[in-house]
């Protein structure tokens, strides 16, 4: 039957997995015994699960619709299928559009069976999520924005800047929402930031002279706030991460994120002011000897 299909729709390559090798020599006859022109065949090496097993549901999501839901980009998933038992002579990781259609050929696919990566997978999304127009950005988030009930719109900053403060680090779509919800929600500290960075003697010192410092800002600009920022570090003998480090987990409750002072200009005067007294309050309670 496929033999007569593949005629009748005038298919000039059978492409598919070496599982088919066995089926092949007899549809070679039926096309010879036909009398009709032999398609060209090639058979593709199996694909399999990072354990070396044959690929199935247990390794993960394994429809389209899926891999869509999680945040991965079409052009992601068509990349790097492309490359799962296929390679080019220059060893090329990421095609643009149109470049991987001139640059593929059969010849540079290989026996030996594909390993699928789930690791790489998100490395490469993320490559492509940092390639995106901060407009197109802002698009293909917006869903993954709305189901996760996050309200935008109370901060003053455009959100599609807020979105690209974090697009660089970004490896999925749907992992946005929860990088920048700290810029609308009150910041949910991190035990484990909490106790390697707040807990050190310095630190209220630290974040009492930050805000006071802040206060006296003319403009919360980034420019300013990182010069006020340093200067308060040199006046008191500080490295600049004994006091950087204790302000981004006060004001964002995490140890890690966007740029710093871009970050607080972002997050506003009076709510940096109002988390750094948050953080001191905490601070102070965590200090006290239990009763």
């Amino acid at each position: 039957a496929c033999v007569v299909d593949d005629h009748l729709m005038e298919i000039s390559h059978v492409i598919r997995g070496d599982d088919h090798i066995s089926n092949t020599p007899l549809q070679l006859c039926l096309y010879k015994a036909l009398g009709w022109p032999l398609p060209e065949f090639a058979h593709l090496s199996m694909i399999l699960g990072p354990d070396g097993t044959r690929l199935s549901k247990r390794h993960g999501a394994t429809s389209v619709g899926e891999y869509h839901k999680q945040g991965y980009l079409p052009e992601t998933m068509k990349n790097y299928l492309a490359l799962l038992g296929w390679s080019n002579p220059e060893s090329q990781q990421i095609f643009k559009k149109g470049e991987l259609e001139e640059k593929f050929d059969l010849k540079g696919c290989q026996k030996s069976p594909a390993i699928f990566d789930p690791v790489k997978l998100d490395w490469m999304n993320g490559e492509y999520i940092r390639m995106l127009p901060k407009s197109e950005m802002l698009y293909l988030v917006m869903p993954y924005i709305k189901e996760s009930g996050l309200d935008t719109s109370a901060n003053k900053v455009p959100l599609i800047d807020i979105v690209a403060l974090e697009q660089e680090k970004c490896k999925l779509l749907s992992e946005l929402p929860g990088k920048i919800e700290f810029f609308f929600r009150d910041p949910v500290y991190n035990p484990e930031a909490v106790e390697k960075t707040l807990k050190a003697p310095d630190v209220p010192k630290t974040l009492n002279g930050i805000k006071e410092a802040y206060a006296a800002l003319p403009e919360f600009k980034e420019a300013l706030i990182e010069a006020a920022t340093r200067a308060f570090a040199r006046a008191n003998a500080f490295k600049a991460g004994q006091v950087f480090h204790p302000v981004r987990v006060a004001l964002s409750g995490r140890a890690e994120g966007p740029t710093l002072f871009r970050m607080i200009e972002y997050i506003g005067k009076e709510e940096s002011l109002k988390r750094l007294d948050k953080a001191l309050t905490l601070i102070s309670k965590r200090c006290q000897p239990p009763f």
